[in-house]
């Protein structure tokens, strides 16, 4: 499979079921949010049942692979450590995650509430892991490394605020709605396009610009991507910061450093021949939908766009490329867990990607919505297809390690 250095040499065998159990969560967590946005399963869907659709699909998904599963499986060899530094923080955010998944759609209080606890672990973990693990100096983070810095920091500012509200907003009588007027905006898309970005960008950089420009950027870039849209999303909530100081917040918080770093990644890219196969094809359409969706984000007041889209279509669209950049990480994984099977995979993995982008486009327009659930279907029965072949090398491998044992001794 032919894919960047950086998610060939940074597999850890050790910590793969570690990190494994919060892609399987979040599948489920997928699956369920999105048979609960079927039209068909429901034809008067509760307030309770389109707020666990979004709150499962935005937050119940990224989040959790980005903190628990990519930071299990690349981050402890990026630092050139030994681990995680709090491995009983994540075993605590996995169960509380878990939890939170089944209570969200009868609770979604309650399971709002357990994923700002399991996230804040995670996030405590992840921090406190480049912080005293670490083995390099911080000069020599790749990209990456910065991406979980700032996804870190927006759980740990955006999990108590969110507690303080559930609190004031439960105590209050507040309904299940509230949570979507809450969450909407540029905490979503914080902590939607920072992970993914990072993600895109460590799978499509090549190697011999591993130095240059979007490595100078990536830490200013993530650093204010993490940190301000979540703090003017707090002020606005609790404080007294206006609508308009909010919009010029957002904008200066995320989207002059994501142009900044796609300058940068742009410049790095310029002269250097892009990467193929399917981890490429994956976090190429991640791009692709982040960019449509930023674009339509801020042609948001415009009546009339083109193939019957709105305003609207834009946080769909970064969700699908958010969990277009997740596949890019899960494939990469599974190269290193089926690196026997090469080139079945290229073509599996590559024609995975091509379903799930259609799919997603096709998601976003009304008059192909038959389409995109045929495709969006098809694409989880593939997740599952390359997990379970990943599950069963998993255990030939572990059995052959035990058989040698056992002939030693």
């Amino acid at each position: 499979m032919t894919t960047r250095p950086l998610f060939q040499k940074t597999y850890s065998t050790a910590l793969h079921r570690e990190g494994g159990r919060f892609f399987l969560l979040a599948f489920f967590a997928g699956m369920l949010g999105g048979s609960l946005g079927m039209p068909f399963l429901h034809v008067q869907p509760s307030a309770g049942v389109v707020v666990a659709h979004a709150l499962l699909m935005t937050l119940y998904v990224v989040c959790p692979v980005m903190l628990g599963g990519m930071a299990q499986w690349f981050l402890p060899k990026l630092l050139k450590g030994e681990g995680m530094a709090l491995p009983t923080a994540s075993h605590a955010g996995f169960v509380l995650l878990a939890v939170g998944v089944f209570l969200l759609p009868v609770m979604p209080y309650g399971g709002l509430a357990l994923w700002a606890l399991g996230m804040l672990a995670l996030a405590v973990n992840v921090l406190a892991t480049i912080l005293e693990m670490r083995s390099i100096t911080f000069r020599a983070f790749p990209p990456l490394i910065w991406a979980f810095v700032g996804s870190a920091l927006s759980v740990l500012i955006v999990a108590p605020v969110l507690l303080a509200f559930l609190v004031r907003s439960g105590f209050a009588g507040g309904g299940a709605t509230a949570l979507l007027a809450v969450l909407h905006g540029g905490v979503e898309m914080s902590l939607l396009s920072v992970p993914s970005l990072g993600i895109i960008v460590a799978a499509l950089l090549p190697a011999k610009a591993e130095r240059g420009m979007v490595a100078r950027c990536a830490p200013y870039a993530f650093g204010v991507m993490g940190l301000v849209p979540v703090l003017c999303w707090a002020d606005h909530l609790f404080g007294g910061l206006s609508s308009t100081a909010y919009r010029v917040g957002l904008v200066v918080g995320l989207a002059m450093p994501c142009l900044a770093l796609l300058g940068a990644f742009l410049g790095d890219m310029w002269r250097a021949r892009l990467p193929s196969g399917p981890v490429a094809s994956w976090a190429s359409g991640g791009l692709v939908l982040l960019l449509a969706g930023w674009i339509l984000m801020v042609l948001g007041g415009v009546q009339s766009l083109p193939f019957g889209l709105s305003g609207a279509a834009s946080h769909q669209l970064v969700m699908f490329g958010s969990l277009l950049a997740l596949g890019a990480a899960f494939y990469a994984w599974c190269s290193a867990g089926l690196a026997q099977h090469n080139k079945g995979l290229v073509f599996f993995g590559s024609l995975h990607a091509f379903v799930t982008f259609i799919g997603a486009v096709c998601s976003v327009m009304p008059q192909l919505a038959l389409p995109a659930v045929i495709l969006m279907t098809a694409s989880l029965v593939m997740f599952g297809l390359v997990a379970g072949r990943l599950w069963y090398a998993l255990l030939v491998a572990r059995a052959n390690i035990r058989a040698e044992l056992e002939c030693k001794g």
